[in-house]
């Protein structure tokens, strides 16, 4: 402003100046001619507020002379020359600005983008208003780029320098106040105040680059209009943000009671139909709810109420019917108990079955589940896919890795990658691949690749097939953990006892000790040592954090990389395939029977009481005082059976008795009684009395046996149907006050059957090893017994059982599924009797009076049958038809 005031006596005295336009312009021509870009400032002296000066008001441009102060005329002269100095003055300005423009352009062709900064700072400096001097300014900017800041430093001229600068901070200024005016159209209050500050600070640090419409003042003014607008905006936004908060809370509070109405209506609804329904219990739950929001509801109090009232009646009635339906149920149990079951496994519940059937193991794995889905995917691919490998190259030494990972990856579709270390730290001969074989699985070809090269390894990361090294085979191991206490932990095993019997004061019978099995399939340390050495046996000393345990729980702790563990989980589950595998024995003991027996004979006793006849009898057993004890043993009867009476002349006495050292019986069981037994007395000077006994018995027995016993494979077991029967083995003698006590010793003997087998399988499950002891132990009854004393006490009875054994110890190969005839006894026991009078038993027709025939026969046939089925559980689960209507 201090320039303007200086300045303005110049511009009083420019019309004077501008009367001689031609010496003007000759003169400013020469300057020009001379001096060049130079001779600019000396003009711009007095043109330097071209601006304000045309601004200056008309009384101040055009004063008039105090002598002619009230001559109109000649202030209507002052004003024309003024407006004729203004016009030259516009007109000198755009030709400077002119010249300067085309300076600049030429200096601009020429590169001298910063003589072209100055010339078009002059153009600007001359004309402020010259928007081509802008444009001009702006492509320099754009060309200068960083530069254009510290353009003006680099002027060595002063004047030049500050015209440069003043340039700059006009076009900055101009710019600011522009950006300030659309941002203030467009509401952006915040954005034009800023611009704004950003003119003002300009303008206040360069005062002389001020115009009318680019004033300190006026950009004052609109910054004060932006604050004052954006005061009024905050106000407003901030009132228009209560509004519309306040409408939202009444809103949020309508859709709440809303919400609350409708959820009771909604609850009151479902609790009615479930009354309707007879849902009792769920009604009274919701009627609950309903009151916890609203306990004053009287319809859902009064629902709540009849609701329970109805369930405790609803739950009486069922009681009364599950009890009379659990009634019947037990009966019709009963009554499928006699339906005997002849499969081996038999699923009857499939519903459970399906549930079971989603069971998994128990295992700790924190891998990622979607990063092992694509692993899966490309190891199935790797296995599916089959080709025959010739990689030999045309000089026969191979070919290089790139040309096999790419040939790969087009083969299977999977994308191969080979790692950094390969390229640079493997040389072409550790890489190069030289294989011929016949078809093989890529991935069986990698596996051979990777075990014919030292250092070259493959792996499959995130989806990928990676060829690395083995250093970076080390790492990205994951912890899991293995239940293989089925593998490790024995099974017992129960051997069948032996049945004998054991004499009184003898030997004890020993019963064999079963063995003991150090495991299932195989120990803990064979384990460990079978995964060590057979999966990836080079990793586990290669990188210190794979590691292997074992804990007695038979939990198995592994910290392995991803394909070490698919690896180990195949192996185990090969493992265990034998672990599920039993096998079904069936053993048939078949005994059968054929036994005849046949005794007749006449025997001429009998006579006298009770009976008939005379009682006279023989006294040949000794003196008639022993008489009476006579007749309680076979052929001690001392009784008649002819008696003639000759009176004083005697008497003649007879007996005729046939009698066996044994008697007769067949060894099957077969005894010599009943039949016809005939007695025939006659009467007379001579009196007889015949007995005749007829008896004739046959017996066919078929015993079959069929135990039967589901093993586990290597497993031993027995199956045992026995009999005890207590006898009196012995006697203690105590000796009390000269008297002496038989105390009985009671012991126990056992018959019945015992099967004792242990059944390997073989490796493709085809045949059965069995190591069979099958035992049957027959009791002969009525047990013997034998009576003896005590000194001078009474005498006691001891009992001698007999038994007898059928015992069989072998081992056989056998098919699955086939039956094999173990073994078998025949015995053939034939027994003849024949008991008479000699002589008489030789004639014939009189012989049959004076003799008795008994005949027996048995024969007994004992065959051992045995039949082996292998059972694999998952071969008997129902079929996804069967589970599918569950």
């Amino acid at each position: 402003m201090r320039l303007r005031f200086l300045l303005l006596p110049l511009l009083a005295a420019l019309p004077v100046a501008c009367n001689s336009p031609s010496a003007s312009e000759a003169n400013s021509k020469s300057k020009w001619e001379a001096g060049g870009l130079r001779s600019i400032p000396i003009e711009l002296q007095d043109l330097a507020q071209d601006e304000t000066s045309e601004e200056v008001p008309a009384a101040e441009a055009s004063a008039p002379a105090p002598a002619q102060a009230d001559d109109g005329q000649s202030t209507a002269e002052a004003l024309a020359q003024d407006g004729d100095a203004l016009t030259r003055r516009r007109t000198k300005r755009a030709f400077l600005a002119g010249e300067s423009i085309r300076h600049g352009d030429a200096l601009l062709d020429r590169a001298d983008l910063e003589g072209a900064l100055v010339a078009f700072s002059e153009a600007l400096a001359v004309d402020p208003s010259n928007q081509e001097a802008r444009v001009r300014m702006r492509k320099v900017e754009a060309m200068l780029g960083h530069r254009y800041a510290v353009a003006a430093d680099a002027l060595e001229d002063e004047v030049e320098r500050s015209m440069v600068k003043r340039a700059q901070a006009r076009i900055e200024a101009e710019r600011f106040a522009i950006l300030g005016d659309a941002a203030l159209r467009r509401g952006d209050y915040d954005s034009a105040i800023g611009e704004y500050r950003q003119a003002e600070l300009i303008l206040r640090f360069n005062p002389l680059i001020a115009t009318a419409s680019l004033d300190e003042r006026v950009i004052s003014g609109k910054l004060n209009s932006a604050v004052d607008l954006a005061e009024e905006a905050r106000r407003a936004a901030h009132e228009e943000q209560r509004a519309t908060a306040s409408m939202a809370r009444a809103e949020s509070e309508r859709r709440e009671r809303e919400y609350h109405e409708n959820k009771l209506i909604t609850l009151f609804r479902e609790a009615s139909q479930a009354f309707l329904n007879e849902n009792f219990k769920h009604a009274e739950a919701v009627c609950d709810l309903i009151l916890m929001d609203d306990p004053g509801n009287e319809a859902a109090t009064m629902l709540r109420e009849n609701s329970r009232h109805a369930r405790h009646i609803s739950t009486a009635e069922r009681n009364r019917r599950d009890y009379k339906e659990q009634w019947l149920r037990t009966f019709a149990d009963l009554d499928t108990l006699n339906v005997i079951q002849t499969e081996t496994i038999v699923f009857n519940d499939l519903e459970r079955w399906a549930e079971v059937m989603k069971r998994n193991p128990r295992e700790f794995s924190p891998t990622d589940a979607s990063g092992d889905a694509e692993d899966a995917v490309v190891y199935a691919k790797l296995e599916d896919v089959r080709f025959a490998p010739q990689f030999v190259g045309e000089d026969g030494e191979g070919a290089p890795l790139v040309e096999v990972s790419s040939f790969l990856q087009s083969l299977t579709g999977v994308n191969f990658v080979i790692s950094t270390m390969v390229r640079e730290d493997l040389g072409e001969e550790e890489t190069m691949v030289n294989l011929q074989l016949p078809e093989y699985s890529v991935r069986k070809i990698l596996d051979i690749i990777a075990e014919t090269h030292e250092s070259l390894r493959w792996k499959v990361q995130d989806g990928v097939v990676k060829f690395v090294t083995s250093e970076e085979m080390i790492g990205g191991q994951v912890l899991r953990m293995y239940e293989v206490r089925d593998l490790i932990h024995p099974i017992p095993d129960f051997p069948g006892r032996d049945i004998n019997v054991q004499p009184s004061g003898g030997i004890e019978l020993v019963e064999e000790e079963p063995e003991e099995r150090e495991s299932n399939v195989v120990t803990s340390d064979l384990l460990d040592q079978l995964i060590r050495n057979n999966i990836a046996p080079e990793s586990w000393e290669a990188d210190p954090s794979n590691n292997l345990q074992i804990n007695e729980m038979g939990v198995m702790v592994v910290n392995q990389t991803p394909e070490v563990h698919k690896l180990i989980a195949n192996l185990l589950a090969d493992l265990r395939e034998a672990t599920g595998i039993m096998v079904d024995i069936q053993a048939r003991f078949i005994k059968v029977e054929d036994n005849f027996l046949e005794d007749i004979g006449v025997d001429f006793r009998g006579l006298g009481q009770p009976g008939l006849g005379t009682n006279e009898f023989f006294d040949d057993f000794g003196d008639a005082t022993t008489q009476a004890e006579l007749g309680s043993e076979i052929g001690t009867d001392p009784s008649l059976g002819a008696f003639y009476n000759e009176g004083e002349d005697g008497d003649i006495k007879g007996r005729v008795e046939q009698l066996w050292d044994n008697a007769l019986e067949s060894p099957g069981g077969l005894e010599g009684s009943g039949g016809l037994s005939f007695q025939w007395t006659y009467l007379n000077d001579v009196q007889l009395e015949l007995i005749l006994r007829a008896v004739q018995k046959s017996e066919r027995i078929e015993l079959v046996s069929n135990p039967k016993v589901l093993v586990t494979n290597t497993g031993r077991a027995n199956l045992t149907v026995l009999n005890q029967v207590v006898y009196v083995k012995d006697f203690d003698v105590e000796i009390a006050q000269a008297a002496s006590i038989a105390d009985p010793i009671i012991d126990v003997v056992q018959d019945g059957v015992i099967l004792d087998v242990r059944p390997v399988v073989s490796a493709d499950r085809r045949f059965i090893t069995l190591e069979v002891r099958p035992t049957i132990a027959t009791l002969t009854r009525p047990i013997r017994e034998k009576s003896t004393t005590l000194g001078s006490q009474a005498s006691v009875t001891i009992q001698l059982p007999e038994l007898e054994l059928q015992r069989l110890r072998t081992t056989i190969p056998m098919p699955d599924g086939a039956t094999v005839m173990l073994g078998g006894l025949k015995v053939s026991d034939k027994k003849d009797h024949r008991s008479g009078v000699p002589i008489l038993n030789k004639i014939p027709l009189i012989s049959m009076l004076f003799e008795r025939k008994g005949k027996a026969i048995s024969n007994r046939k004992l065959l051992i049958l045995l039949k082996a089925d292998i059972v694999i559980p998952a071969e008997h689960e129902p079929t996804e038809a069967q589970l599918r209507g569950v």
